[in-house]
C-alpha cells in the first residue's frame, strides 16, 4: 500500500536511519510513540503490506515471531531491561496503522508500565534514531539499509 507509513518506511523511503534490523521481509523500528519509564519500544513488521495477524503466511509469521524473541533478548542489551512485554493489537476499535506490527516494551524495576497509557508520548526522529542505533548494535545479523549508520 503506497500510502502506509510502515510500507514507507520498509522501502527506505522515510529516514532510513529509524530501521534496527533488516531482513528480506521483516524490519524492526523504535516506536513513534516511547513510555518516559521504557525507553527503547520497538516495533516489528513484515516489510510487505499485512493488515492483519491472521492473514500473514505461516512462514512469515514464523520470522516475525523469530525477529521478536531476538528483539526481547537485544533490549536488555541495548537499554539494561530487566524483561519486556509483547503485544499485537489486531484491528482494535481506535488503531489507525493497519500494518500488522508487534510491540516489544524493555521492562524496567518499578517502571509503573500499563496499558493503555495516557502518559505516551511522541518521540522526536533524533531520539528514535538514536534508540535504532543501540538497538541496531545488540541485534546483529539483519542487514542494514545502505547509508545508514
Amino acid at each position: 500500500m503506497s500510502d502506509c507509513v510502515f510500507c514507507r518506511i520498509g522501502r527506505d523511503e522515510i529516514d532510513e536511519d529509524l530501521v534496527a534490523y533488516r531482513s528480506e521481509n521483516v524490519f524492526v523500528v523504535p516506536a513513534l510513540k516511547q513510555r518516559q519509564n521504557n525507553p527503547g519500544h520497538a516495533l516489528v513488521l513484515p516489510v510487505s503490506h499485512v493488515t492483519g495477524l491472521h492473514a500473514l503466511p505461516v512462514d512469515l509469521l514464523h520470522e516475525i515471531f523469530e525477529v521478536t524473541a531476538r528483539v526481547t533478548s537485544a533490549v536488555k542489551d541495548a537499554y539494561g531491561a530487566v524483561g519486556s512485554t509483547v503485544t499485537q493489537n489486531n484491528h482494535i476499535p481506535g488503531q489507525v496503522l493497519h500494518h500488522v506490527h508487534v510491540h516489544v516494551v524493555p521492562r524496567f524495576e518499578d517502571d509503573g508500565f500499563r496499558m493503555p497509557d495516557p502518559e505516551v508520548r511522541e518521540a522526536p526522529w533524533d531520539v528514535r534514531r538514536a534508540r535504532a542505533v543501540a538497538l541496531r548494535k545488540a541485534l546483529p545479523g539483519g542487514r542494514r539499509s545502505p547509508g545508514s549508520c
